[in-house]
């Protein structure tokens, strides 16, 4: 599978909440870099963090663009969180249901074979939709 189509791969996995599928896309000994500095290391930790984000929105990822080299993929991401519950305590700032908050993100994949080694985020834009 080549990289363009193997980050198509794992964004559908994570965007269907599929965490065996999306943890065959990582190294055992993956780190993690979310936009906020956190660094999560393992596929148990990642999954970890994401399960109870993902009870409590419908995040949905869309790639903007990707590009490659033979070790590094970089891709521009637009995650889309829908809370579905309300959030006084979210971590990107209080939701109500019905809320939508957006972000853009730059991020770098290392790899090797089929495995993601590690990953780096970077929020590149903000915006926020109340319901009304």
């Amino acid at each position: 599978m080549n990289p363009e189509a193997r980050l198509a791969a794992y964004i559908d996995a994570f965007n269907r909440s599929d965490y065996d599928a999306l943890c065959d896309f990582y190294a055992p000994d993956v780190r993690l870099v979310i936009g906020n500095g956190t660094e999560l290391v393992g596929r148990a930790a990642i999954v970890a963090f994401y399960r109870p984000i993902k009870q409590h929105t419908q995040r949905t990822i869309t790639v903007r663009q990707c590009f490659h080299d033979s070790q590094v993929l970089a891709a521009e991401l637009e995650s889309e969180f829908l809370a579905l519950t309300d959030l006084p305590e979210f971590a990107a700032g209080p939701m109500r249901r019905g809320d939508r908050r957006y972000l853009n993100s730059l991020v770098f994949y290392d790899f090797v074979g089929p495995h993601y080694t590690r990953i780096r985020a970077a929020v590149l834009k903000r915006a926020y939709r109340p319901l009304a």
